[in-house]
């Protein structure tokens, strides 16, 4: 397989094994990872048609024609299937044995929590300690057989969007739920438990070809995560590896099923995240408008300043989003708007759930990475000044319809 040759600038930053995970590895970019996600990908997607093929298409059948959603593609069905046997695994223990008035209770509060105004902050603090007593502790418990039922599957997506922090897989769950009650319950159990077999293949081949890339998530886990205590952030941040790991082939993927529509557009934007500001962020003179937070330049070091002089060369327009809670504000103005092509730059985490977020609103978008965490609110008391695939990005920017001749460095085979 021909390797991208792609250069990256990188920020300065501590050594790759203190960082939660890295892009990086062991070199001085992520043009290995890319190289790498890409080729795991196509594995992913080639043992997920050979072990459930036929419950992917039958889905996809159904989600067109009885849920009247537009078109995706093969490979983000593979993603939600993966999707339902990671969240069977991980959470359906926890879901399985949380009281379900905690669970409406944990629910009611963060649909208050988002209309809230100033009693945001009151509401944040009864819902980490619900989720704390009452959501979290089974997690580290045995799901029992009957979990991966049928009959359990609405406890479990109603556990996900209990906590917050699952709106967008929840809802894509949902839509399995809907296709697996029109089939006989044996068949429905039998899929149902074959998403498990598959994400436990997914698990055991993601430890080999990715985990030099999130190598450092153990020792998140078990030293400053450990200290932690109880934080709105309890369950975004104590995500396993392989959870960072499914990301990281979804962003491969979902850019795939994406991209089409996305090199269609006349008009681009980036939105960037504010962690990518350099050690100066506090005295950041960015101008704001309305939801609109661009670059002023004030700071020559900072890796915002940078990618925005390079990607207004283009005609793109950059923005700055402060936290990921903020993302769906600034989604609203470019909802069904063909026209125009959003590039998302995010933690690895937040890319699957902001790639589902967008597909959901029409938006024609591309995800990247970044290289690395290190915002003050997850990951770094002191901060790190995060950075991503510059090259990357510029090439995705200037991506033009696939009729044009094929770019190797984007369109390596799967």
């Amino acid at each position: 397989m021909q390797r991208r040759e792609i250069s990256a600038k990188v920020g300065a930053g501590p050594a790759p094994g203190a960082l939660v995970y890295d892009l990086r590895a062991n070199s001085d970019n992520s043009d290995g990872f890319y190289v790498d996600v890409t080729r795991f990908s196509g594995r992913v997607l080639d043992e997920a048609e050979s072990r459930a093929g036929a419950a992917i298409s039958a889905y996809g059948n159904h989600v067109r024609a009885e849920l009247h959603e537009p078109f995706r593609s093969r490979g983000e069905y593979c993603m939600e299937l993966l999707t339902l046997g990671l969240t069977l695994k991980r959470y359906a223990a926890a879901a399985e044995r949380t009281p379900r008035w905690a669970v409406g209770l944990a629910r009611g509060l963060y649909s208050l929590r988002r209309r809230a105004g100033p009693m945001k902050t009151p509401i944040d603090s009864l819902r980490t300690a619900v989720t704390r007593v009452f959501l979290m502790p089974g997690i580290t418990q045995k799901a029992t057989s009957g979990s991966y039922s049928l009959d359990n599957l609405p406890r479990l997506i109603g556990w996900l969007q209990a906590t917050g922090e699952f709106e967008q897989e929840a809802a894509r769950l949902n839509n399995w739920l809907d296709w697996l009650k029109t089939l006989p319950r044996p068949e429905a159990n039998r899929w149902m438990r074959m998403a498990t077999v598959l994400f436990a293949w997914f698990e055991r081949e993601a430890d080999r070809e990715l985990a030099g890339y999130t190598r450092g998530v153990r020792g998140f886990l078990e030293g400053e995560y450990r200290r932690r205590g109880c934080r709105e952030d309890q369950l975004f941040c104590g995500k396993e590896p392989v959870e960072y790991q499914l990301s990281m082939v979804a962003a491969e993927v979902m850019n795939r099923g994406l991209r089409p529509d996305f090199e269609r557009t006349q008009n681009r934007v980036v939105l960037v995240p504010a962690c990518m500001r350099g050690q100066y962020a506090s005295e950041c003179k960015a101008r704001t408008s309305g939801v609109d937070i661009s670059c002023t330049a004030c700071d020559p070091a900072c890796a915002v300043n940078r990618v925005t002089r390079r990607i207004r060369r283009t005609g793109a327009k950059v923005y700055l989003v402060p936290h990921s809670t903020g993302f769906s504000r600034w989604l609203e103005r470019w909802q069904g708007k063909p026209e125009v092509g959003v590039i998302a730059v995010a933690c690895v985490l937040n890319i699957l759930p902001g790639g589902y977020e967008m597909r959901a609103r029409g938006i024609a978008s591309q995800c990247v990475p970044l290289d690395h965490p290190g915002c003050r609110k997850h990951w770094s008391r002191d901060g790190i000044p995060t950075d991503l695939n510059e090259e990357l990005l510029v090439q995705i920017v200037a991506m033009r319809p696939s009729n044009s001749p094929a770019n190797p460095l984007l369109d390596p085979p799967l």
